[in-house]
């Protein structure tokens, strides 16, 4: 993005991190982010919104304001639910170039954010999105930190052909300011509102790309690294990909779209997981897991198809 005179036009960034009662984490977060590389003809600032209705958040960015370089903003949006922080963000970067995102269990590496914006000055994207290493608790199973399914693998400066997660992302907001773009409250405890999100720009024609070099690392809590939460994150996609999927259509038509997908995927994922239960005698669980994977998303599919949902983020309410 260059002025007509071949000036670098200076970038007006603002970088927000979600964050809900997760205090330790989020100082980690706050530490690398003091520490990074800024990107050059850029001006840079932070906000943390915390969705924690009593400010949990609000004395750990005290301290990091105090040694930010750039500036550093906190705010609460006490509406539960990331959809809510998230449009909050939109409407603080409303006088910004660009929104970049970050979650409060990740912390980035010091050349993250200079990558998320030379990627966005060499293609003019609407979104880019750089990759997600995990980083698994010490009681991992081997396995599983060898299959690394919770991060994001991206190996190379790419169009990306599918939406991608808030996670690790930088949004054109003039896209955003163009075709009032915002995200879907009705997923704000379900999840995937990132995802229908970027497939709504997907679908006006806008690029998605990825940025090799704009890394983070993301902490997995011992209760997420289990066999368990696996199946109900996949079971989850499942039936918020059905409603994704039926976006344009007639609720019936919808229903019986993500009804039929979801009963093949189920049987299909179904009989090869249990064949390679069969072949590696339980004992090949990354094997095993990949194959339930499509059968739990079928089954999440039929959920849908059943007008059942999910709310994978919902938390018990007091107060107003």
């Amino acid at each position: 993005m260059t002025f007509s005179g071949g000036t670098p036009h200076v970038l007006q960034v603002l970088v927000a991190a979600p964050t809900y009662k997760r205090n330790d984490m989020l100082d980690g977060l706050l530490r690398s982010l003091s520490e990074l590389d800024m990107p050059l003809e850029a001006n840079v600032s932070f906000v943390v919104i915390d969705n924690d209705r009593e400010g949990g958040a609000r004395p750990v960015v005290e301290k990091w304001q105090r040694v930010f370089a750039a500036p550093l903003a906190y705010e609460l949006e006490d509406a539960p639910g990331v959809t809510h922080v998230r449009n909050r963000a939109l409407r603080l970067a409303e006088a910004a170039d660009v929104l970049v995102f970050i979650d409060d269990d990740e912390f980035a590496r010091k050349d993250w954010l200079a990558a998320l914006v030379k990627r966005f000055r060499e293609t003019g994207a609407a979104g880019v999105f750089g990759p997600v290493q995990p980083v698994y608790p010490e009681k991992a199973p081997a396995w599983l930190k060898e299959w690394a399914v919770h991060g994001t693998p991206i190996t190379e400066d790419t169009d990306q052909e599918k939406p991608g997660a808030t996670c690790n992302c930088l949004i054109d907001m003039s896209v955003v300011r163009k075709e009032g773009m915002g995200f879907d409250p009705k997923m704000s405890l379900t999840g995937a509102e990132d995802t229908l999100f970027f497939t709504q720009l997907l679908d006006r024609g806008y690029r998605l790309v990825q940025a090799k070099d704009a890394q983070v690392y993301e902490h997995i809590p011992a209760d997420r690294a289990t066999e368990k939460w696996l199946m109900r994150r996949w079971y989850r996609t499942g039936l918020t990909d059905a409603l994704i999927a039926g976006r344009n259509m007639k609720p019936a038509a919808a229903r019986l779209r993500g009804g039929v997908h979801g009963a093949i995927r189920l049987l299909a994922g179904g009989i090869l997981a249990g064949g390679a239960t069969f072949l590696t005698l339980g004992m090949h669980r990354r094997a095993i897991l990949s194959r339930a994977y499509t059968a739990s998303r079928g089954l999440g599919m039929i959920s849908f198809a059943l007008g059942k949902s999910y709310e994978e983020y919902g938390r018990k309410q007091t107060g107003a």
